[in-house]
C-alpha cells in the first residue's frame, strides 16, 4: 500500500467514490471504511480488501493510526460528526454541503482552529469541465464585466433515500445547489446582499423536500444570479447562461458546448470554446499536497460560509414570500 496520511471513509454509499479517489492518489492512503450497514461493510471488504472495516464511528476516532476522516453521510450529520472528529485530533473532509447553517459552519471552523487540523469540503464540481471553461472565458474578459449569471441543474425525477427527507437533506440548495451556488460565488467575486427564492413540489408528493427551487441572488457589485435545481423539468434548462457588457455565453449541459457571442473592437461574432477537461481527482491531489506542505488548500471552509448563508436565506424567503437581506 502507498505510504502517507491514513484516511477512513465514513458512509459507503457515495463514499465508495471517495474511496476509489483516495486509493488512486499518491501521498494519502485509504486506511479504512466505516458503515453501520452490514451489507455495505461486506461490499467495502470486497472492493477494498486492503482497508480496515469499521461498524461504528467511535471505533474510527479511537484508532490512533487514523489521521483523517471523510464524512459521506446525510447533510444534517456533517457538522456534529466533523466536530467530534476534529476534537479527536483527526483531519476532516465532508461531502457537500459543508453543513446546514452558518452557525454550524462557524462551529466547525472553531473546532478546526482549536485542534489545528485540516477541514475542507468535497466541492468536486469546481473541477467540472463546463465550469472550468465558463470560468476561463469570464476571467479572460470574453464577455466583459458580468451583468447576470444563471447556473441550473434540471431534469425529471424524484429524490431517493434520505434525500427525500428535509430534516436529513435540508433542501436542494444544500445538495446540487451547494455546487451551483459555490460556482456562482467564484464567478461573482462580490458579496451577496439579497436573496429571493420559491419552490414547487410534485402533485401528490410523499417526500418532504421540494421538487423545484428557484433562487435569485443580488450582489454588492450589481450582478444578479439565478440557480434552479429542478426535477419537474421535462425539458432541461441551460446549464449556463451568462450575460456581460460585451457578450453572452451559453452552455446547454455538463458536456458543453460552451458558445459565446461577443464583440471584439467593431466586430461581433460567435465562437464555440474548446472544452477544458474536468478532473475530480484534483481535489484529493490537493489534499495530499497540502499535507505535504506543498500547496495551499483549494477549498477553504471560510469560502463556503456565503454559500451556506445564501441557502439559509433562500429557505427563509420561501417561508415568508419576501426577499431576505444578507449581512455577511
Amino acid at each position: 500500500m502507498k505510504q502517507g496520511s491514513n484516511w477512513v471513509v465514513v458512509g459507503y454509499g457515495m463514499g465508495a467514490y471517495h474511496a476509489r479517489l483516495i486509493s488512486a492518489t499518491e501521498g494519502i492512503q485509504l486506511y479504512g471504511i466505516c458503515d453501520t450497514d452490514p451489507a455495505k461493510r461486506e461490499r467495502a471488504k470486497a472492493e477494498h480488501p486492503e482497508a480496515k472495516v469499521y461498524e461504528d464511528f467511535g471505533q474510527v476516532l479511537a484508532d490512533a493510526k487514523v489521521h483523517g476522516v471523510v464524512i459521506v453521510t446525510p447533510h444534517n450529520l456533517h457538522a456534529p460528526m466533523a466536530i467530534q472528529a476534529m476534537d479527536a485530533g483527526k483531519h476532516v473532509i465532508t461531502d457537500k454541503a459543508m453543513c446546514l447553517s452558518v452557525a454550524e459552519a462557524n462551529q466547525m471552523i472553531q473546532a478546526r482552529d482549536r485542534n489545528r487540523v485540516l477541514l475542507t469540503t468535497f466541492h468536486n464540481r469546481r473541477w467540472d469541465g463546463d465550469f472550468l471553461t465558463v470560468r476561463r472565458a469570464v476571467e479572460d474578459g470574453l464577455i466583459g464585466d458580468l451583468y447576470h449569471v444563471e447556473s441550473c441543474v434540471t431534469g425529471w425525477g424524484t429524490p431517493g433515500g434520505w434525500r427525500g427527507d428535509r430534516v436529513q437533506m435540508g433542501g436542494w440548495l444544500y445538495d446540487w445547489g451547494a455546487h451551483t451556488l459555490d460556482q456562482i460565488l467564484l464567478l461573482a467575486q462580490s458579496k451577496p446582499t439579497r436573496v429571493y427564492a420559491f419552490t414547487h413540489s410534485r402533485v401528490g408528493s410523499t417526500h418532504s423536500v421540494e421538487d423545484y427551487v428557484h433562487c435569485t441572488v443580488t450582489f454588492a457589485s450589481g450582478l444578479t444570479a439565478v440557480t434552479v435545481i429542478g426535477y419537474l423539468n421535462r425539458v432541461e434548462m441551460n446549464r449556463w447562461y451568462v450575460m456581460g457588457t460585451v457578450g453572452t455565453l451559453v452552455c446547454p449541459g455538463f458536456d458543453g458546448p460552451v458558445r459565446a457571442k461577443t464583440q471584439v473592437g467593431s466586430v461581433i461574432g460567435e465562437v464555440t470554446l474548446p472544452m477544458i477537461k474536468g478532473d475530480w481527482a484534483s481535489f484529493y491531489q490537493n489534499i495530499a499536497a497540502v499535507l505535504a506542505g506543498k500547496e495551499d488548500l483549494a477549498v477553504k471552509p471560510e469560502e463556503l460560509v456565503p454559500q451556506i448563508a445564501i441557502a439559509e436565506a433562500a429557505y427563509r424567503s420561501i417561508s415568508s414570500g419576501d426577499a431576505v437581506a444578507l449581512a455577511i
